[in-house]
């Protein structure tokens, strides 16, 4: 099993799976080949095209196999991540200070794991750090920056780890993905486009500047606002089978607000996760379905 080494994360990379797209990322010139004769839902479903997902086979090959590894699921563990068609991950490019990441979650919130995500500077040290519940239903996720963390910076790239805990004890049984994401400058005149642009204005901008992040969250944003638009509903729909994701088709999509406990400076340590209490009227069930009959006395 290859691995990839961090600082002091070692990741398994047989449970996740980054999508594939055939995209080419344009910040200087942000214009897509005869960009003006496409509608707005045109070019989104062009920047979003993808090939099959590099590796998709291999992801789950021990899935479920061993207790200590998350289970069998029929769409892995994915990150919504620009990689090109011979499956050479790209760096993603946000113009956000405090860039919104997209997934897709598989697993059900019946069995109470915990995920936990990770931001590394160019330093490779700690630049975000947090845990937390996963308490949705299945399916494609955002993941948003409290408004806490700390900005990122022109030109610096930064690591992510999106990790699923599905044995804390033995965590090479991870379910992870990982990549990398640049802070790109904002022009004087984008910026001016930026803050008078409609919601439907900001998809364009960011679809054109080939931004993976900021576009996923620009459609979100639209979508909140119009969720009856009919262009909205279908091209959201026909992303999915671009994402790879399998008989999966939802209108709908899971935020997570990730906590305000993540890592401030690079001289904190890593929030340590907290042991998971049953809630109260699981014990009390507990209690009642108890066979409390004395057991008799031996002679």
């Amino acid at each position: 099993m290859n691995q990839i080494k961090s600082r002091k994360y070692i990741i398994p990379c047989f449970c996740g799976v980054v999508l594939a797209a055939n995209t080419i990322l344009a910040i200087a010139t942000p214009q897509f080949l005869f960009a003006e004769e496409l509608s707005i839902w045109e070019r989104l479903y062009n920047l979003f095209a993808s090939s099959h997902p590099q590796g998709e086979a291999g992801s789950r090959q021990d899935g479920g196999a061993r207790r200590d590894r998350c289970p069998t699921v029929t769409n892995p563990l994915m990150a919504i991540a620009p990689i090109d068609v011979k499956g050479n991950l790209l760096v993603g490019r946000t113009i956000s200070d405090r860039p919104t990441f997209w997934f897709y979650v598989p697993y059900s919130p019946a069995a109470r794991r915990r995920a936990e995500f990770v931001i590394i500077d160019d330093k490779e040290e700690d630049f975000y750090s947090a845990t937390f519940m996963l308490d949705r239903q299945p399916g494609i996720a955002s993941l948003q920056l409290p408004s806490t963390a700390q900005p990122f910076k022109d030109g610096k790239k930064y690591q992510w780890v999106f990790s699923v805990i599905c044995n804390p004890i033995n965590r090479s049984g991870d379910a992870t993905v990982n990549g990398w994401i640049e802070k790109v400058p904002v022009s004087k005149s984008l910026n001016i486009k930026l803050k008078t642009a409609t919601p439907k204005d900001l998809i364009t901008i960011h679809t054109d500047l080939g931004l993976w992040n900021d576009t996923l969250t620009a459609l979100a944003n639209f979508g909140k606002e119009n969720p009856e638009n009919t262009d909205f509903q279908s091209s959201w729909i026909a992303l999915q089978s671009q994402f790879g994701l399998k008989n999966f088709h939802s209108k709908t999509w899971i935020t997570y607000a990730l906590p305000e406990i993540g890592l401030t400076n690079n001289n904190s340590a890593p929030p340590q996760s907290q042991p998971t209490m049953l809630p109260v009227q699981t014990i009390i069930d507990n209690l009642r379905n108890m066979d409390l009959t004395p057991i008799p006395k031996t002679k």
